[in-house]
């Protein structure tokens, strides 16, 4: 086995066993360090032995192709393989030490108002059984702020009806409590009574909110699908992101007096930095508030 491909096994695990990182996440750091691994062979450098000159090196025969966002996470993928190599005592300094992150351009994430939530959840008719899953659900990610993936993983085990509450397991196998909204524990109980009991009335599937086709979860693109329609529903535009809504109950809660560390704890952030974005939202939104109603603005 080569040095290469030896050292990227080894990475994998420390990725999975230490720092916890989903499949996804280590597949982008892993093709990081395989072209940058490239870029060594290139030029005769050792994988283990690189000096921050090869990462400049290696930034530098890239910039054509790299974006401000992609070399940021080169650089997080490199940090975390110099730490690696560290831990396993393949050398006892960090040549990533003295190299900065590129400034990124921070994005705003687009937020529904709360009439535009309540026009999209009131337009879920809830006659058959499709219409009381989708009511509870979008009841229950916007009580929530839910990720997708979170909100389709979400089994009968995290689910308190009686105290109103979800454990969620998110980002990192981070574990979160989660307040239920009384909204959304209704609309649940219902649904669990009236419409998902005709699919699975021996409660045989631990999953919650189940597809329309067969015994099992519903699927990401499923929600996705769901989100689609209902915005065509009530008229938008352009349908919003599943990850709106998620948007939507942090901006919301903030616009409402909640403090950030409240807001961070119930996103699942690591970082506050993260949680604090959306305060540039209420703000953005506080500055268009006024200028559209004083009358010197």
């Amino acid at each position: 086995m080569s040095e290469n491909n030896r050292l990227s096994l080894d990475f994998t695990d420390y990725l999975l066993l230490e720092r916890g990182l989903l499949p996804k996440s280590i597949t982008a750091y892993l093709s990081d360090l395989h072209q940058f691994f490239c870029y060594l062979d290139s030029v005769g450098v050792e994988p283990a032995k690189f000096s921050s000159k090869d990462i400049e090196g290696f930034l530098a025969s890239a910039k054509d192709r790299l974006s401000a966002r992609s070399t940021a996470r080169f650089l997080c993928s490199m940090r975390a393989f110099s730490a690696f190599l560290k831990l396993e005592n393949y050398r006892d300094d960090d040549p990533l030490s003295l190299i900065d992150n590129p400034k990124l351009p921070q994005s705003l994430p687009k937020i529904m108002s709360e009439a535009t939530v309540d026009e999209f959840i009131n337009a879920i008719t809830t006659d058959t059984d499709v219409g009381l899953r989708d009511r509870a659900m979008f009841e229950t990610v916007y009580s929530c702020g839910l990720r997708v993936s979170e909100l389709v993983n979400l089994t009968f085990d995290s689910l308190n009806l009686v105290d109103g509450y979800l454990i969620i397991r998110g980002k990192g196998d981070k574990e979160r409590l989660v307040p239920l909204g009384d909204n959304a524990v209704w609309w649940i109980k219902r649904y669990l009574a009236e419409g998902r009991i005709s699919k699975d009335p021996k409660n045989q599937c631990p999953y919650v909110f189940l597809s329309g086709k067969g015994v099992g979860p519903l699927s990401r693109e499923g929600f996705w699908y769901r989100v689609k329609y209902y915005a065509s529903k009530i008229g938008l535009s352009k349908a919003p992101s599943p990850h709106t809504f998620r948007h939507a109950f942090a901006t919301h809660l903030l616009n409402h007096d909640a403090d950030l560390r409240s807001v961070q704890l119930l996103l699942g952030h690591s970082s506050l930095t993260t949680t604090q974005i959306y305060t540039h939202v209420a703000t953005a939104r506080m500055h268009e508030i006024y200028k559209k109603a004083h009358r010197r603005a």
